[in-house]
């Protein structure tokens, strides 16, 4: 009997062992298609990818992917301009023992969290830590270090940029350069090419047209020699240099190159800049009238695409995320039940091995299960609290205008967000956030207040969403919203 115990025991450390293996390259291959994804500009599936990952890692607890995961999970939102989300998740990574054991993490959440404050615009925050972030990377070695220096020299001059202090944006520029001289020109060309792109910007902005123009002509050199296809402002400062010269049709002429270039290479956002600075350089110069009107008009359509896609870019986003909450929610549940399944076999053997010694056995496990059932009420009367304190949180969400409303109503009121969704399973998050106000039994003055737009908005919003879900004009439209869910018990807001 204690042989096939300690078997048993064996074979099933051999099962976690295999499991564990199988979850790690399951991880690691889809962070790795994440990163082609990142590659092609395809932000939202990058996203997507990387929570795949990360929900994999919290099935399997799985530490390092959980990490790992989260770190791309935040970039993807960082990037997007989902500053908060980004946080939030980098704080989830800071609670693993991968990050507390683990120098290169730790610099890559400071890294995250400084472009997440920059985003916000809390330029001292950010500061502070891509600075933390030094002196971690004095610990880092190899490639590594090079690397991290590299993004955070980066990261330090677009914020002193931003700051208008340019003496601090040129040492970080120019301690960029020194950082790639470990690398040869060929494989670094275009990290070479952007260091002196910026180089030139800064010191025609500091009225140096002499280093200037040094500079950006070693850029173009690099561009020319290994055909480098995106050039985002070397043919613009050069542009901008023959300006300031006077030299107004070569300026054009380098201005246009610019253009056509973005344009070759599928750069939208850079084509937006140059129409934007074709637009005012033929405006400002009275060189061309014509052209400065249909520069302008270029902008403006290019603009208004860019804007709409980039509210679709965050709607999908903002789903993945209350994807990623679901899948939490469910990831607890199946953890838990992993967790009493194998509590259950090793009671089994346990039982098998210890049955002959005496009949006491039977008063134990029948205590145990007097002691599961008072533990069961106590956690009862705790979720029932813990569910009182969320809606509390859920109204000051609300009436804060916090992007974290929806994922926490969502948690709260699944079954209301299930019957909207089968009404149509496309609406968007805003659409979801407005039917949640009013399922709260929020007033129209309260959802202007609250969202910052006028009352006249919000009813026009209402007669849109009474024609989507087909609601009479003479049924009120909360108490419509209130009756999808059901039987469920539904608080009402306070009122202020």
């Amino acid at each position: 009997m204690k042989k096939q115990f300690l078997l048993f025991i064996l074979c099933l450390l051999t099962f976690k062992t295999v499991a564990a293996d199988r979850v790690k390259q399951e991880v690691d291959s889809l962070l790795a298609k994440s990163m082609e994804f990142a590659s092609k500009g395809d932000l939202v599936t990058y996203i997507e990818t990387a929570i795949k990952a990360l929900n994999i890692a919290n099935a399997a607890d799985y530490d390092e992917g959980k990490a790992k995961s989260g770190s791309y999970v935040a970039e993807g939102l960082v990037t997007a301009g989902l500053f908060k989300e980004g946080l939030k998740q980098l704080d989830r990574i800071e609670t693993t023992d991968y990050y507390k054991n683990e120098v290169f993490m730790q610099s890559e959440v400071h890294r995250l969290r400084g472009r997440a404050y920059g985003g916000l615009l809390l330029n001292q925050q950010a500061l502070r830590e891509f600075h933390l972030q030094q002196e971690l990377i004095k610990k880092l070695t190899g490639e590594k270090q090079v690397k991290s220096r590299q993004y955070n020299y980066e990261n330090l001059s677009v914020v002193f940029q931003r700051l208008g202090q340019l003496d601090s944006m040129q040492k970080y520029t120019e301690l960029q350069l020194d950082n790639l001289k470990v690398f040869a020109e060929k494989d670094a060309a275009m990290r070479y090419q952007i260091v002196y792109e910026n180089l030139g910007k800064l010191y025609a902005q500091k009225g140096d047209l002499a280093k200037a123009q040094l500079y950006l002509d070693k850029s173009l050199e690099l561009i020319k020699k290994y055909k480098i296809p995106v050039v985002m402002n070397t043919y613009s400062t050069l542009g901008l240099l023959e300006k300031t010269k006077g030299n107004f049709k070569k300026a054009a002429a380098l201005y246009e190159e610019g253009l056509a270039r973005k344009r070759a290479a599928g750069s939208r956002i850079g084509m937006q800049n140059s129409y934007r600075e074709l637009a005012d350089f033929y405006r400002t110069t009275n060189l061309n009238k014509a052209k400065a009107d249909q520069y302008e008009m270029a902008f403006s359509r290019l603009n208004d695409s860019l804007e709409s896609e980039n509210r679709q870019v965050v709607d999908q986003v903002l789903n993945q995320i209350l994807k990623l909450k679901d899948e939490e929610s469910n990831t607890k549940v199946s953890r838990a039940g992993t967790i009493a399944l194998n509590a259950l076999l090793l009671l089994l053997v346990a039982v098998s091995f210890f049955v002959w010694r005496s009949k006491h056995n039977k008063k134990i496990l029948v205590q145990k299960e007097e002691a599961l059932q008072e533990t069961e009420t106590i956690n009862k009367e705790l979720t029932e609290q813990i569910g009182e304190n969320k809606f509390n949180t859920l109204i000051d969400l609300a009436k804060s205008n916090n992007p974290e409303f929806l994922i926490l109503f969502t948690e709260l009121y699944p079954q209301f967000i299930q019957a909207l969704k089968s009404f149509d399973a496309n609406l968007r998050s805003t659409e979801l956030e407005f039917c949640a106000m009013a399922f709260l039994n929020f007033s129209t003055k309260n959802i202007s207040e609250y969202t910052f737009v006028t009352i006249r908005a919000v009813q026009v919003r209402k007669n849109r969403l009474r024609k989507k879900f087909d609601i009479p004009s003479d049924v009120d439209f909360n108490n419509w919203m209130r009756e999808l869910a059901g039987t469920q018990t539904i608080p009402l807001a306070p009122e202020d």
